[in-house]
């Protein structure tokens, strides 16, 4: 099911092409995965890294420890639930607006 909606949602979405990107939520000279060496090499998806970055840790940070232990666990899934993805980019783009959609009702 997830993986259709991601599908779906990128016949939605045009693919930009892009060059040497700096994601926010991880190293790009460490990346080994194939969804994360595809971030750092996508200026869209770099973008989105950052930007679902800045909620996370944001929300994260105001969030009393009970909660945070949540949210944690929440990344870590939606995390395993990216690298699914590999390098398809379109499926990358539709997790992170996904998650930053979550994270912006928080």
């Amino acid at each position: 099911m997830w993986r259709s909606v991601l599908g779906l949602a990128c016949l939605l979405v045009p693919l930009v092409a892009s060059h040497a990107a700096q994601a926010q939520s991880f190293n790009c000279r460490l990346a080994r995965a194939p969804d994360e060496i595809l971030i750092c090499q996508d200026d869209e998806l770099s973008r989105l890294d950052e930007r679902m970055s800045a909620l996370y840790f944001e929300a994260r940070n105001r969030a009393p420890a009970p909660v945070r232990a949540e949210m944690e666990a929440d990344q870590a899934d939606w995390l395993a639930s990216r690298r699914v993805c590999g390098r398809d980019a379109c499926c990358i783009r539709a997790a992170y607006n996904v998650r930053i959609a979550e994270l912006n009702r928080r």
